[in-house]
């Protein structure tokens, strides 16, 4: 790694959610939940996969599931086990790569939101993810993820962005990597630390822009059934203007979790 850089989600992990605190992250397990009913899927267990800070994983526990969270970043973590704490779930964080990761036991859902997934910049290495998935579901579990399209990371504008709040101050750069289908954030940021002095990070994010084509092989190599692909928070299926996709899996051929009848989206 380059001499002053940060790995990802350590120094900006402290800013996350001021950054972040106006996405609205139980509109989207709504979203979830609708899709469940879609497939008439009733999970007991989850799996919130890049879980970050918790953002995603406390509103699953406050429904009433079981849920685990596994980030690959420590330091989103000890905010997210903080969030956990204090609310009184009793949510286990792992920490692990979303392509080497365990679980103690099965789980009936997987989820992956937030275009984690785009986080993963090598095609073989999203087939991994698919893989840890599969051997953490029960058989017939749903793994629902989502990504950002090629679409909406080619149109991002390359621009630099500033984000000021009391006590801090974000550069945010912005550059698509055509050849390589790379959207590039370089970050830099300002952090009060004693007083009026300010100390300096740096953190480089990349996203991989996948095809919904490519990632439905890499679920079909992983061994998962491909269920469905959706334009994100609908049950249209997905076009060439799609800015977020999600897709649906199951662990193994005959899911044990019913199938409705199909949509355009909808795998046969």
């Amino acid at each position: 790694m380059e001499a002053g850089l940060s790995e990802p989600y350590t120094c900006f992990a402290r800013l996350y959610d001021r950054v972040m605190q106006d996405v609205g992250y139980d509109f989207w397990v709504d979203y979830v939940e609708q899709i469940l009913a879609r497939f008439q899927a009733k999970p007991r267990t989850v799996l919130d996969l890049a879980c970050g800070t918790g953002n995603t994983t406390l509103p699953f526990a406050r429904r009433g599931y079981k849920v685990t969270g596994v980030d690959r970043s420590p330091e989103m973590l000890t905010i997210a086990r903080g969030k956990a704490e204090q609310a009184g779930w009793p949510i286990e964080f792992i920490q692990a790569d979303m392509r080497h990761f365990t679980v103690a036991s099965p789980v009936d859902l997987v989820t992956c939101l937030y275009d984690s997934i785009n986080y993963v910049l090598e095609l073989d290495g999203l087939v991994q993810v698919c893989r840890q998935v599969s051997e953490a579901l029960n058989p017939g579990g749903l793994f629902i993820f989502d990504v950002n399209s090629a679409h909406r990371l080619s149109h991002i504008p390359d621009t630099t962005m500033f984000v000021e709040d009391n006590g801090f101050s974000l550069v945010w750069e912005n550059r698509y990597h055509e050849a390589e289908r790379i959207w590039q954030i370089n970050l830099t940021g300002f952090v009060r630390s004693d007083g009026e002095l300010y100390r300096q990070f740096k953190e480089v994010h990349k996203e991989r822009a996948y095809t919904a084509d490519e990632v439905a092989a890499a679920v079909d190599r992983a061994g998962l059934r491909l269920l469905g692909a959706y334009s994100a928070y609908s049950f249209d299926p997905p076009d060439n203007e799609t800015a977020r996709l999600y897709f649906v899996a199951a662990q193994g051929a005959g899911a044990a979790m019913g199938a409705p009848g199909r949509t355009r989206g909808e795998a046969s």
